[in-house]
């Protein structure tokens, strides 16, 4: 029967669960560190220099990214949305809430202050390395400001306050912190501490040899543990609110040994290569490793597996609690089925650089060889001359030598091969095309070969690139990002209890995640392009082309509100973020009133224009056309006025007539009725009265 874990069962557990992740289980972080090496253009490894011999390394791998990278970025900081939130019915509410949730997930990923360098250092990673992570979490941050001021009486400290406060969605708490008065003028001298709180969320970018996942996992999600390393300082960990007491028996990170690349002295060997240890010795600046995990166990014993959050440092538990998501998204360029770590750029093109650098140091030493070459020297030949190269130096032959100078001392042959090693360079640089879809177009091609290519075939060899790039960029959207999104609207759902206010578009919106309800729907647009606009603008213009010509002929297949999406979408496409700004949005009823009242305002004036046109006598006679019209109107609103009144005369006349007739008709039944009766019934009709109403047909 299985019984809750002690803490030392769960530490052994967690501790073996670290060491089958994948960065110390077979050449994961070796080949992360070759593919970096290679980026950088390092002389080691399989680039090692032969002395004597030429060095250069071919940038292969350089190229292929940094070509990458610019439609990359393009794609993904761009002005559109490259994910939205899409309701599951027509329901207003769930629709309402999929738009904000839209831009609310938008504005955090994209709108920060850090957010271009997270999102860029988070492609590369994918672009040079087998893949890049990031990670996400709501941060509770607490800032303290003193605020002083002089001079100022009881109805301004008042104001003064209320202002400190302000209409901030944070949490501010103002305090008095020193106070002195002025009996005389009656003023205060006083300063506040203005303590905020609040909750942030924030995207942070995860090393490749700090991150733990378990090894042959097939994704983040099915993983059986996922985590990373992270380096904090005592102090840190302070602020993040742990006793001092357990942080001062956390070890430093000398005192621990870890298993770990020198990727990190790799990526910082201009500066010296990595610090394992502050350069500070005092306590609170000195380095604690901490493993932040997240692992799939039967804590509490019940024979269900359940996702925890487990932070650990040495023998220490920091943390340990229930959590049933994963706050990391990763990116692969190239994904592998079955696997949550796929291939790199750099990975695909590395034999090719491998190559062209033996190629490239092959001709080098060829041309050396033919600009230098060695020299076969008869005995007779003084060989400190030969030696000594010098410009314009004199070599000397002996006087009695039976030969001739010119047979003295002649050169050794090396014939030159540079012009076949550019065309295998070439055929390497085609090969390399083919498999990255990176070419530069007049790389390696000689004037004849130039001629020959087509603009036709130059187009499908640019498309077939173009191709390539777009199966990137629609893997980083449907992968990372789309759980960077989903993650992160989970996150702020349940563990943000703030109100947030920001801009999008150019209008103030303010959100409370925690009433989010709905699950939604993750569309991505990404993928039909690579950050082309121009066929995207081209695009857009000539559907509303379309649209024009189908609203003149009154069809109902385009409305306002369809040509009004369109028109973002191009504003969009030729990088205007604020296009609302721009645009009159037909379903906001406050902007379709704001352009309808432009355009009534715009006819008055016009009018007015036309009747302070005195002295023109077109002017004139439209103003007396104008004027006839209305005494005509008015005299046709007369006459109607008039047949009114005369109906309504007569209407009344015959209710009269009715009234009368109907009372008549009264007196002769009673008549009868005494008559048969033998009784009076006059007199006790006249208390009870009854007179007939016309107007609702009935006796009163």
């Amino acid at each position: 029967m299985p019984t809750k874990m002690t803490e030392n069962e769960l530490l052994s557990l967690v501790g073996e669960a670290e060491r089958q992740a994948a960065i110390f289980s077979g050449d994961l972080m070796r080949e992360n560190t070759k593919y970096l090496e290679a980026y950088l253009g390092n002389k080691t490894g399989d680039f090692a220099a032969i002395p004597n011999q030429s060095s250069v390394v071919s940038t292969d791998i350089a190229d292929v990214v940094e070509s990458d990278m610019p439609s990359l970025i393009r794609v993904f900081q761009g002005s559109g949305n490259i994910l939205s939130f899409t309701a599951n019915t027509d329901n207003e509410i769930e629709i309402q809430e999929a738009d904000e949730k839209t831009k609310y997930i938008n504005w955090i990923v994209h709108n920060q202050p850090d957010s271009f360098r997270v999102i860029h250092n988070w492609i590369k990673d994918a672009e040079i390395q087998k893949n890049g992570v990031v990670k996400y979490f709501i941060e509770e941050q607490k800032d303290v400001e003193v605020v002083e001021y002089e001079g100022v009486d009881s109805d301004e400290l008042s104001a003064i306050r209320d202002s400190l406060i302000g209409s901030s969605v944070d949490r501010i708490k103002v305090d008095i912190a020193e106070q002195e008065e002025d009996e005389e003028t009656q003023t205060f001298n006083i300063k506040f501490r203005v303590t905020t709180e609040k909750k942030k969320v924030c995207i942070i970018n995860i090393p490749p040899e700090s991150f733990l996942i378990t090894r042959s996992a097939n994704s983040i999600e099915d993983a059986e543990m996922v985590g990373d390393r992270v380096r904090k300082t005592r102090s840190e960990l302070m602020a993040d609110g742990f006793d001092k007491d357990l942080i001062s028996r956390l070890p430093t990170v000398s005192d621990r040994s870890v298993q770990d690349s020198n990727i990190n002295a790799v990526r910082n060997q201009d500066q010296g290569g990595s610090a394992t240890s502050s350069t500070i010795s005092e306590w609170a600046s000195e380095y604690v490793e901490i493993s932040d995990l997240y692992i799939k166990i039967d804590f509490d014993g019940d024979g269900i597996a359940e996702r925890r959050h487990i932070m650990i440092s040495g023998n220490e538990i920091l943390i340990n609690e229930y959590f049933n998501h994963i706050p990391y998204a990763s990116l692969s360029a190239t994904i592998m089925p079955h696997k949550a770590i796929g291939r790199s750029r750099a990975e695909i093109t590395y034999q090719t650089q491998l190559q062209k650098t033996a190629l490239i140091r092959g001709m080098n030493d060829n041309i050396y060889m033919v600009n230098n070459p060695r020299h076969i020297v008869h005995g007779d030949v003084d060989l400190d001359d030969m030696l000594t190269v010098r410009v314009n130096g004199i070599v000397r032959l002996d006087e009695d030598s039976q030969i001739l100078p010119q047979q003295a001392v002649f050169p050794m042959q090396v014939p030159y091969v540079g012009d076949r090693t550019l065309q295998v360079i070439q055929y390497s640089d085609q090969a390399r095309a083919q498999t990255s879809g990176t070419l530069l177009a007049s790389q390696g091609l000689s004037a004849d070969t130039l001629m020959d290519e087509t603009a036709t075939r130059f187009n499908g060899v640019q498309e077939a690139g173009t191709a390539k790039i777009e199966l990137i960029a629609r893997n980083y959207a449907e992968t990372g990002f789309r759980k960077l999104y989903e993650g992160i609207a989970w996150l702020v759902s349940r563990y943000q209890d703030t109100t947030t206010e920001f801009r999008v578009l150019g209008k103030a919106l303010t959100v409370n995640p925690k009433g989010w309800k709905y699950n939604h729907h993750v569309e991505t647009s990404v993928g039909l392009g690579a950050g082309d606009n121009k066929a995207l603008v081209e695009a857009r213009q000539g559907i509303y082309a379309v649209q024009q010509q189908l609203k003149a002929q009154g069809s109902m297949l385009v409305d306002d509100v369809t040509i009004y999406k369109n028109l973002t979408g191009l504003m969009d496409g030729v990088g205007l973020r604020k296009s609302e700004g721009l645009l009159n949005n037909p379903e906001e009823p406050a902007e379709t009133l704001k352009a309808e009242n432009e355009q009534l305002n715009q006819l008055v004036l016009q009018q007015q224009e036309q009747l302070q046109q005195v002295q023109n006598p077109l002017a004139e006679a439209e103003q007396i056309k104008q004027q006839a019209f209305l005494v005509k109107a008015q005299s046709d609103a007369q006459i109607k006025v008039a047949q009114l009144q005369s109906d309504n005369e007569q209407f009344q006349a015959k209710l009269q007539a009715d009234s009368k007739r109907a009372n008549d008709d009264l007196a002769l039944k009673l008549t009868e009725l005494e008559l048969k009766a033998g009784q009076d019934l006059n007199s006790e009709m006249q208390d009870n009265m009854l007179v007939f109403d016309p107007a609702i047909g009935d006796f009163v």
